[in-house]
């Protein structure tokens, strides 16, 4: 205790004895009251002798002396004209110039305007000790009064004195101290900030490391860490560039729990870096190292063979990969993406956990792909039969692909191999040929992407051929199996429509490739059906137009009574789809005795003179359908009276 009150002794006496007074300029023509003060610290001018006449810049260009004939002004005579108060922070350069009859004699001086912090101390207690230290480069005063808060008179320390001890009578209990930041005599000391207090137990002053709490790239340039600290000590951030870097000092926190500091004009594109607090124990000198948190440096770059994906895999504990937002790899640098398709755009991203568990995630970084290599064929071809001699493809590319163009491929049987026949630039081609409604034709598509791959050919797509045959009094219509959707296929649809195109009806056959209808039932003589093949994704094929037209039927009943009783009293014509008819009727000598042209106008039994005999009788039929088509029939009937 007794060394520690002959050290203030000296600081004190040494402090007493710094000259109060003016402080003399570069060449000595003038003084001024202070070096430096505080904002709102008044810089007061005075000549040595009064020799000339004197002009005074208050905030002058030194690097050029005639720039600043406008800040001169008038000549300095009242005392206002001396006299000049700085209100900004700031170092200021002070020209004075004397004007002789014939020549012009310059002198400055620099003054410094200071914003200080406030002083804060560091307090450590070590074995009963109470250590008391303050950062000597972020500190702006030159000494200190430090009251203990215990009833001891109050110490005046030089800055340089610091670290030093304290010993309490007991550390137990809850002092209040103050320290107050003084200029020496060269400053104005008007600063309202220079005033540190802390009520604090002693023993309980403890260190302990910072902690690192999260971190965040927010831009190619920038990164932002959150931490805690221990509010009694004095922390440096610290930063180093990529593995082999060194530590480097950022700044100062003191006084401080937690907080938040951005690094900015770095490049994380080129480089990662890597941060940690650092303090240094009172007590015995050991450095308190925080966790270290390192930025993720990511780089992805297309190449033949697919993305390639690199970072700093060893920062970290485990990485995971996203592509467009999906987890796609877990672990360590690099990760080659064969998963690309040449062209497409994809983003990539990384989430890394150090080894405290702190999680974080890359910029996304994006590459367009320029693998060769193409695993995606197009699997939905459609096909279109337009005419006997007109044959129309399409097909669906594949979601996310930009082909450059297409190339179509042709077989005409299923066993032989498929051989070039055009290319598209779209998704679609005619292909003229004849017999597209007699036979089948095989189909394949490949693209061709900007990186010259070129797509596997996976899918045949033939023809569908729609047939029918009629049994009794059904017609039956059979097709073969459409492979073009692959295991994509929906269903079958056979459409029907009346000679002018108009849709008539469309039925759902599910998987089937059968479809029969009864002819007795139908109302339409003529129709055409067409059979669709729909895939999961909405592309059709089309059958060939089948036309197809019910056949007149017609008949003449085998007997007849006319007899009055009006049963069975004429004979007749029955039939449908009949537009005209020719009905006639020979006795057995084969003499003509009716004729009609009317469909229901039949024989009543009668000649023109008499009621015919009973007996057999033979007839001719002639029906004419309304597209022209004659039909031929004759036979005999009995009358019966």
């Amino acid at each position: 205790m007794r060394i520690l009150l002959f050290i203030s002794f000296l600081v004190f006496n040494s402090i007493s004895l710094l000259a109060q007074g003016s402080f003399s300029s570069e060449n000595g023509l003038f003084t001024v009251n202070y070096l430096k003060g505080c904002e709102s610290t008044q810089i007061e001018v005075t000549p040595v002798n009064a020799t000339g006449t004197p002009f005074i810049c208050f905030d002058a260009d030194l690097s050029n002396i005639g720039s600043n004939n406008e800040c001169f002004g008038n000549p300095a005579q009242t005392a206002e004209d001396f006299r000049f108060t700085y209100q900004d922070a700031g170092t200021y350069s002070i020209l004075f110039l004397r004007q002789l009859s014939n020549t012009q004699v310059y002198d400055s001086i620099t003054i410094e305007i200071i914003e200080p912090n406030t002083p804060f101390v560091s307090l450590t207690s070590c074995n009963d000790d109470l250590i008391l230290d303050l950062d000597q480069q972020q500190e702006s005063f030159d000494f200190y009064n430090v009251d203990f808060g215990d009833g001891s008179s109050p110490q005046e320390l030089f800055i340089t004195a610091f670290p030093f001890t304290y010993q309490y009578s007991d550390p137990t209990q809850e002092y209040s101290m103050s320290v107050t930041g003084s200029f020496n005599s060269s400053g104005n000391n008007n600063c309202n900030n220079n005033i540190f207090t802390k009520t604090f137990v002693p023993i309980d002053q403890n260190e302990s490391e910072a902690n690192i709490n999260s971190i965040e790239i927010l831009s190619e340039n920038s990164f932002e860490i959150n931490f805690s600290l221990n509010e009694n000590q004095s922390y440096q951030l610290q930063l180093k560039q990529n593995e082999s870097g060194n530590y480097q000092n950022v700044t100062t926190f003191s006084g401080q729990q937690t907080g938040s500091y951005t690094f900015q004009s770095i490049n994380l594109n080129a480089n990662f870096y890597c941060a940690r607090i650092v303090a240094t124990s009172q007590c015995d000198g050991q450095q308190l190292i925080s966790n270290e948190v390192c930025t993720i440096q990511l780089s992805a770059i297309a190449d033949l063979q697919g993305n390639i994906v690199e970072w700093n895999a060893n920062s970290f504990e485990n990485s995971k990969v996203l592509k467009n937002g999906e987890v796609v790899y877990t672990g360590n640098s690099p990760f080659i993406d064969e998963s690309v398709l040449c062209g497409q755009i994809y983003e990539y991203q990384i989430i890394a956990t150090d080894a405290n568990g702190l999680e974080q995630r890359s910029l996304p970084k994006e590459v367009a792909a320029i693998k060769r290599n193409i695993t995606v064929p197009i699997e939905q071809i459609a096909t279109n039969v337009i005419s006997n001699t007109e044959l129309e493809l399409s097909w669906q590319v594949p979601q996310g692909l930009d082909p450059d163009r297409f190339i179509v491929y042709k077989k005409l049987n299923l066993n032989d191999q498929f051989f070039r026949i055009d290319s598209a630039s779209g998704n679609s081609y005619l292909d003229e040929e004849f017999g597209f409604e007699e036979r089948q034709f095989y189909y394949s598509v490949a693209y061709v992407n900007s990186c010259g791959g070129i797509s596997p050919v996976v899918t045949t797509a033939q023809n569908i051929l729609l047939n029918f045959n009629q049994d009794a009094s059904d017609v039956n219509f059979t097709w073969n199996s459409f492979t073009g959707f692959s295991s994509r296929l929906s269903e079958y649809v056979i459409v029907k429509y009346d000679e002018n195109m108009n849709l008539l009806e469309e039925n759902s056959i599910g998987n089937d490739t059968l479809y029969s209808e009864s002819v007795a039932q139908s109302v339409d003589q003529l129709a055409f059906y067409q059979v669709e093949a729909h895939s999961e994704s909405g592309l059709i094929a089309y059958s060939n137009l089948l036309r197809y037209k019910i056949p007149s039927s017609f008949f003449v009943p085998s007997a007849f009574s006319p007899n009055g009783d009006a049963l069975n009293e004429e004979i007749t014509v029955v039939g449908k789809f009949i537009d005209e008819v020719e009905f006639s009727i020979y006795n057995r000598w084969g003499t003509l005795i009716f004729r009609s042209n009317t469909l229901g106008s039949g024989w009543d039994g009668f000649l023109p003179t008499r009621p015919a005999p009973e007996g057999t009788y033979t007839y001719t039929v002639r029906v004419k359908d309304e597209y022209g088509e004659e039909y031929y029939k004759s036979g005999v009937f009995n009358l019966i009276r």
